[in-house]
């Protein structure tokens, strides 16, 4: 349909005569909205259909005055020029005192990806159209000569109409401009074979992440450098063994944002690689800062059928202040377990390797429309970053219980009788929650690449000798003590399914 109303349009704007073409603006479509498809734009001009302001046919444009003078502007296609001149016809009313036309050129700028228009504008001159007349009611011919850098160049001539008079009125009606139409409607109305964009997002295909869905537009990882890896110890309050096997896997985030700017979507990729524990621990990320109201939908959670969760509509878990998905309530849901008497999965080197398998949790956020309605602002991506990621893991099946990185608050389903006990140092104050009475030291890591993991039962001190100095100092010293540098490893005691 748009294609059809599209070449209809195209009759309309263009003809030949005299072995020229011609591109034309006679107001006769009758809709300004009809001239934005056909890539002319507009700034306090009107159409109007009132026989005593119209100068031919059945409309005209309109632009209005003020004492001080009042502007308005029209800008044409992008144009192929060819020699010769511009004209239009213009009609001031009884009211005008004064009004002058000025013509200007813009270049085609193939650097500038949003417009394509060039800064460097050409000046064309001006018409003085009924200063000292006394014919107030008379069409004018106004003309500007196409300069020779325009010949053969492709550009848009730029109108500006200003207006002195209180309640004054002037007609702009009959516009020609030689030149072949040079418009792409179809690609954001870059010229034709300069600029695609499939979509009509206005992001040009070689830009856009997403060139065939006008809904996304950009994709913007949260590790840009590859994925990160969680390690957690579920033995919270409790120090444990201190080996962070208990859960083990991988992260990518991707916020995926449309042309504006605005999140759409949320792609969670995780990689479940290992389990240390002997319990039925499951898996949860709180995004801190997002109402749950400004998610339309979550697909893609591994969830039992007899889940201790309670979810919304839309997939979040029930009763947070925040938007909180669970990945998975149970690790069995997403890991194989080797048999045979191994405790744990992937992390006893005597037991076989099992394998791997990424999945994916998509949160789709709620349309401009959608978002409208339920008064919900949307997302930007400023309010997608680290600070707002709140992985945790959830203490086999005690939902309660539950395990953060150092510093994150909990989500609202945990049992507050356990901070401050055995080993936890949280005293309620943002900065304290999850951090160990020895030094600080965390039950939970969040490191942004990926990295491997310690065997069972050896601490993680012994597999990553700056890794005690980087906590007792809250990461001060060695913030890359999991790097893979001389004197950083003990290889060893270290395992790395994926």
């Amino acid at each position: 349909m748009k294609k059809l109303i599209f070449c209809y349009l195209l009759g309309l704007v263009s003809y030949h005569s005299f072995a020229e073409t011609v591109v034309t603006n006679d107001g006769e479509l009758g809709s300004l909205k009809d001239y934005y498809y056909s890539c002319w734009d507009f700034y306090d001009i009107s159409l109007t259909d009132e026989s005593d302001y119209v100068t031919d046919g059945k409309y005209s444009f309109i632009t209005k005055g003020s004492s001080d003078g009042s502007r308005g502007d029209i800008k044409s296609p992008w144009i192929k020029f060819e020699k010769g001149k511009i004209y239009m016809d213009l009609t001031p009313y009884s009211e005008v005192k004064e009004a002058i036309v000025y013509a200007f050129y813009i270049p085609f700028d193939e650097d500038n990806k949003k417009t394509g228009e060039s800064t460097d504008y050409e000046y064309l001159g001006y018409h003085e159209v009924n200063y000292g007349s006394i014919n107030k009611d008379k069409t004018k011919k106004a003309d500007f000569k196409i300069s020779k850098d325009m010949e053969g160049a492709i550009g848009k001539v730029h109108l500006v109409f200003m207006v002195y008079g209180e309640d004054a009125l002037m007609a702009i009606d009959n516009i020609e401009i030689p030149g072949e139409y040079y418009s792409d409607p179809s690609s954001n109305c870059f010229p034709k074979g300069e600029k695609k964009d499939t979509d009509g997002d206005g992001v040009i295909d070689g830009e856009d992440d997403y060139p065939e869905d006008k809904y996304k537009a950009y994709n913007n990882y949260l590790t840009p450098e590859g994925p990160g890896t969680l390690m957690f110890e579920d033995l919270w309050p409790a120090t444990g063994d201190y080996d962070f096997n208990d859960l083990v896997l991988d992260y990518m985030i991707n916020r995926i944002t449309d042309a504006d700017g605005k999140v759409v979507e949320v792609q969670i990729d995780l990689l479940p690689r290992a389990a240390g524990a002997g319990y039925s621990n499951g898996f949860g990320i709180e995004f801190t800062g997002i109402s749950p109201g400004q998610i339309y939908k979550v697909e893609g959670s591994k969830i039992k059928s007899n889940t201790i969760h309670k979810f919304m509509s839309n997939g979040l878990e029930e009763g947070n202040e925040y938007a909180t998905v669970i990945a998975f309530d149970d690790v069995d849901n997403v890991l194989t377990h080797p048999g045979g008497g191994s405790v744990g999965i992937n992390t006893d080197p005597k037991f076989p390797m099992q394998s791997v398998e990424k999945m994916r949790i998509t949160l789709y956020l709620n349309d401009p429309i959608v978002t409208t309605r339920s008064r919900e602002e949307p997302v930007m991506l400023s309010d997608l970053t680290m600070d707002s990621f709140n992985p945790f893991l959830i203490v086999n099946q005690k939902r309660g219980v539950e395990v953060h990185l150092p510093g994150k608050r909990p989500t609202a389903h945990v049992d507050k009788s356990l901070f401050g006990t055995k080993q936890d140092n949280s005293n309620g104050d943002d900065n304290s929650f999850y951090k160990g009475k020895d030094n600080g030291l965390p039950w939970g890591l969040n490191v942004t690449e990926s990295v491997p993991y310690m065997m069972n039962k050896e601490s993680i001190t012994t597999g990553y000798n700056m890794f005690y100095k980087w906590a007792a100092t809250g990461g001060e010293a060695y913030p890359d003590w999991y790097k893979d540098q001389k004197g950083y490893r003990e290889d060893k005691v270290l395992l790395n399914a994926k």
